[in-house]
């Protein structure tokens, strides 16, 4: 993500507004909460490929195509992907309790569905390609930069993001008892 594309003013404001709540609690929802910086990212990456789809042109048309598989990818992390980092710092801290055992679902849940998640990784890559290429067509620096920092955005996923939910999905059934 492009830090252009997001106003300080609402970076810091969303800063002030969460950090109390991941002090307070351990235990975040499955499904409901995400991390933050996950969910701002999210609304700049959509609004900004929304100003892009209005564009006439080749750079138009491939923001409209991303916006599609884009949203899909989304809806998949903010189902079972996100939810388990928001347990990071208290696991991290070493802190583990009986209400983090839905992370242990939503783990599995990636699990299954590793070979959708990778074919929308790959359908997410193309749609990136596209865009990156639109904008060398129309000279247009920006938006070739906005795609490199997206399919940067989506390779940390799979190399950083999805792995880890599936360590703490292994860590939580280890460090809990079966029930």
């Amino acid at each position: 993500m492009n830090l252009k594309t997001i106003p300080i003013a609402a970076m810091l404001l969303g800063c002030t507004l969460v950090v109390p709540g991941l002090l307070g609690s351990a235990s975040a929802q499955p499904g409901k909460d995400i991390p933050p910086s996950e969910e701002m990212e999210h609304e700049g990456d959509i609004a900004y490929l929304t100003k892009l789809a209005e564009r006439p042109g080749p750079v138009g048309a491939a923001a409209k195509n991303l916006i599609e598989a884009f949203k899909g990818h989304m809806e998949a992390e903010d189902e079972f992907i996100l939810p388990p980092l928001t347990l990071l710092p208290a696991l991290a801290a070493g802190k583990v309790s009986p209400d983090m055992k839905w992370a242990i679902a939503d783990a599995d849940k990636l699990k299954a569905e590793q070979e959708t998640v990778r074919a929308t990784h790959q359908r997410l890559t193309e749609a990136f390609i596209a865009l990156k290429d639109a904008g060398q067509q129309e000279h247009d620096a920006s938006v070739e930069g906005f795609a490199s920092d997206l399919a940067a955005d989506d390779l940390a996923d799979v190399d950083i993001t999805e792995p880890t939910v599936l360590l703490i999905g292994e860590f939580l059934r280890e460090k809990l008892p079966a029930q």
